[in-house]
Protein backbone atom coordinates (compact mmCIF):
# COMPACT_ATOMS: atom_id res chain seq x y z
CA UNK A 1 0.00 0.00 0.00
CA UNK A 2 3.07 2.42 0.93
CA UNK A 3 4.30 2.02 -2.24
CA UNK A 4 1.38 2.99 -4.37
CA UNK A 5 0.61 5.25 -1.96
CA UNK A 6 4.61 6.88 -2.97
CA UNK A 7 3.91 6.42 -6.91
CA UNK A 8 0.59 8.58 -6.75
CA UNK A 9 1.78 11.12 -4.65
CA UNK A 10 4.64 11.09 -7.35
CA UNK A 11 2.42 11.52 -10.17
CA UNK A 12 0.60 14.32 -8.70
CA UNK A 13 3.74 16.48 -8.01
CA UNK A 14 4.48 15.64 -11.48
CA UNK A 15 0.96 16.98 -12.90
CA UNK A 16 1.20 19.78 -10.38
CA UNK A 17 4.64 20.88 -11.00
CA UNK A 18 5.36 18.88 -14.22
CA UNK A 19 8.24 16.56 -14.91
CA UNK A 20 10.04 18.32 -18.04
CA UNK A 21 12.98 18.45 -14.73
CA UNK A 22 13.14 22.11 -15.03
CA UNK A 23 12.06 25.03 -16.12
CA UNK A 24 11.39 26.14 -19.80
CA UNK A 25 14.32 28.16 -21.03
CA UNK A 26 13.22 30.52 -23.52
CA UNK A 27 16.16 30.64 -26.19
CA UNK A 28 15.33 33.55 -28.55
CA UNK A 29 15.03 35.51 -24.94
CA UNK A 30 18.31 34.27 -24.03
CA UNK A 31 19.95 35.06 -27.61
CA UNK A 32 18.63 38.67 -27.58
CA UNK A 33 20.34 39.08 -23.54
CA UNK A 34 23.65 37.67 -24.98
CA UNK A 35 23.24 39.69 -28.09
CA UNK A 36 22.84 42.68 -25.50
CA UNK A 37 25.88 41.89 -23.89
CA UNK A 38 28.34 41.78 -26.30
CA UNK A 39 27.04 44.85 -27.83
CA UNK A 40 27.05 46.74 -24.33
CA UNK A 41 30.70 45.19 -24.20
CA UNK A 42 31.89 46.66 -27.58
CA UNK A 43 30.29 49.95 -26.32
CA UNK A 44 32.75 49.35 -23.11
CA UNK A 45 35.75 49.30 -26.05
CA UNK A 46 34.84 52.49 -27.93
CA UNK A 47 34.45 54.53 -25.16
CA UNK A 48 38.17 53.26 -24.08
CA UNK A 49 36.43 52.23 -20.84
CA UNK A 50 39.03 49.57 -19.56
CA UNK A 51 37.35 48.80 -16.31
CA UNK A 52 34.39 48.24 -18.13
CA UNK A 53 35.69 46.01 -20.55
CA UNK A 54 37.28 44.03 -18.00
CA UNK A 55 33.89 43.61 -16.12
CA UNK A 56 32.49 41.34 -18.96
CA UNK A 57 35.26 38.48 -18.12
CA UNK A 58 34.74 35.83 -15.82
CA UNK A 59 37.75 35.53 -13.52
CA UNK A 60 38.77 32.13 -15.06
CA UNK A 61 37.98 33.82 -18.67
CA UNK A 62 41.02 32.45 -21.60
CA UNK A 63 42.05 35.37 -24.60
CA UNK A 64 43.12 33.63 -26.86
CA UNK A 65 44.13 35.97 -29.70
CA UNK A 66 46.83 36.09 -32.83
CA UNK A 67 50.47 35.78 -32.71
CA UNK A 68 50.03 35.92 -28.71
CA UNK A 69 50.09 33.46 -25.74
CA UNK A 70 47.10 32.43 -23.84
CA UNK A 71 46.30 35.35 -21.39
CA UNK A 72 44.38 32.94 -18.41
CA UNK A 73 42.70 34.86 -15.30
CA UNK A 74 41.84 38.50 -14.46
CA UNK A 75 45.55 39.95 -13.90
CA UNK A 76 46.62 38.48 -17.48
CA UNK A 77 43.78 39.75 -19.10
CA UNK A 78 43.99 42.73 -17.72
CA UNK A 79 47.56 43.37 -18.14
CA UNK A 80 47.00 42.30 -21.81
CA UNK A 81 44.22 44.97 -22.32
CA UNK A 82 45.78 47.46 -20.42
CA UNK A 83 48.61 47.09 -22.72
CA UNK A 84 46.01 47.04 -25.81
CA UNK A 85 44.16 50.36 -24.78
CA UNK A 86 47.56 52.53 -24.14
CA UNK A 87 48.97 51.86 -27.48
CA UNK A 88 48.24 54.93 -30.02
CA UNK A 89 45.33 54.94 -31.60
CA UNK A 90 44.06 51.55 -30.84
CA UNK A 91 40.63 51.03 -32.15
CA UNK A 92 38.82 47.96 -32.12
CA UNK A 93 35.46 47.31 -33.35
CA UNK A 94 33.60 44.02 -34.46
CA UNK A 95 29.91 43.16 -35.81
CA UNK A 96 28.05 40.06 -34.45
CA UNK A 97 26.68 37.78 -37.42
CA UNK A 98 25.11 34.81 -34.70
CA UNK A 99 24.43 34.02 -31.84
CA UNK A 100 23.38 30.89 -30.19
CA UNK A 101 22.34 29.88 -26.87
CA UNK A 102 22.33 26.28 -25.32
CA UNK A 103 19.32 24.53 -24.54
CA UNK A 104 20.23 24.57 -20.76
CA UNK A 105 19.96 28.51 -21.44
CA UNK A 106 23.77 28.47 -19.84
CA UNK A 107 26.09 28.85 -22.19
CA UNK A 108 26.24 30.53 -25.06
CA UNK A 109 29.07 31.68 -28.08
CA UNK A 110 28.82 34.69 -30.46
CA UNK A 111 30.93 34.70 -34.09
CA UNK A 112 31.43 37.97 -35.53
CA UNK A 113 34.07 39.98 -37.75
CA UNK A 114 36.33 42.20 -36.06
CA UNK A 115 38.97 45.13 -37.58
CA UNK A 116 41.81 46.43 -35.24
CA UNK A 117 43.90 49.51 -35.56
CA UNK A 118 46.91 51.04 -33.75
CA UNK A 119 49.59 53.34 -34.66
CA UNK A 120 53.51 52.04 -34.51
CA UNK A 121 56.41 54.27 -34.19
CA UNK A 122 54.51 56.43 -36.94
CA UNK A 123 53.13 53.81 -39.04
CA UNK A 124 49.33 52.85 -39.23
CA UNK A 125 48.77 48.69 -38.27
CA UNK A 126 45.40 47.63 -39.39
CA UNK A 127 44.03 44.09 -39.24
CA UNK A 128 40.46 42.26 -39.93
CA UNK A 129 39.78 39.07 -38.57
CA UNK A 130 37.27 36.66 -37.22
CA UNK A 131 35.98 36.14 -33.72
CA UNK A 132 34.18 33.64 -31.66
CA UNK A 133 33.51 34.37 -27.92
CA UNK A 134 31.77 31.88 -25.51
CA UNK A 135 29.53 33.08 -22.52
CA UNK A 136 28.49 31.82 -19.55
CA UNK A 137 25.49 32.51 -17.76
CA UNK A 138 25.89 33.83 -14.08
CA UNK A 139 24.07 33.09 -11.28
CA UNK A 140 22.43 36.86 -11.28
CA UNK A 141 21.56 36.33 -14.88
CA UNK A 142 24.26 38.33 -16.42
CA UNK A 143 26.73 37.20 -18.83
CA UNK A 144 30.58 36.65 -18.73
CA UNK A 145 33.25 35.53 -21.28
CA UNK A 146 34.67 32.50 -20.29
CA UNK A 147 36.81 32.64 -23.81
CA UNK A 148 37.28 35.03 -26.39
CA UNK A 149 39.27 33.68 -29.57
CA UNK A 150 39.84 35.66 -32.38
CA UNK A 151 42.04 35.50 -35.52
CA UNK A 152 43.24 37.74 -38.40
CA UNK A 153 42.14 37.29 -42.63
CA UNK A 154 45.37 39.48 -43.01
CA UNK A 155 48.22 36.59 -44.49
CA UNK A 156 51.49 36.93 -42.57
CA UNK A 157 53.24 34.91 -44.95
CA UNK A 158 52.73 35.14 -48.93
CA UNK A 159 51.71 31.79 -50.34
CA UNK A 160 53.82 30.20 -53.09
CA UNK A 161 54.11 32.21 -56.97
CA UNK A 162 50.76 31.09 -58.51
CA UNK A 163 48.67 29.77 -55.47
CA UNK A 164 45.42 31.08 -54.60
CA UNK A 165 45.25 33.22 -51.43
CA UNK A 166 45.61 32.04 -48.09
CA UNK A 167 47.23 28.19 -50.03
CA UNK A 168 50.79 28.23 -48.34
CA UNK A 169 50.95 24.59 -49.07
CA UNK A 170 51.62 25.32 -53.56
CA UNK A 171 48.59 22.66 -54.33
CA UNK A 172 47.17 25.67 -56.06
CA UNK A 173 49.54 25.30 -59.09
Amino acid sequence: MKKHVRVLLVGFVCVLFGCSGGNKVDIEAEKEALRKAESDWAATLAAKDLDGFLSYFAPDAVVLGPHLPAFTGAEAIREWATTSFNFPGFAVTWTTTAVEVAASGDMGYTLGNFTFHVEMNGTSLDDRGKYVTNWKKQADGSWKVVVDAFNSDVEMMPGPAGAAPGDTTGAGH
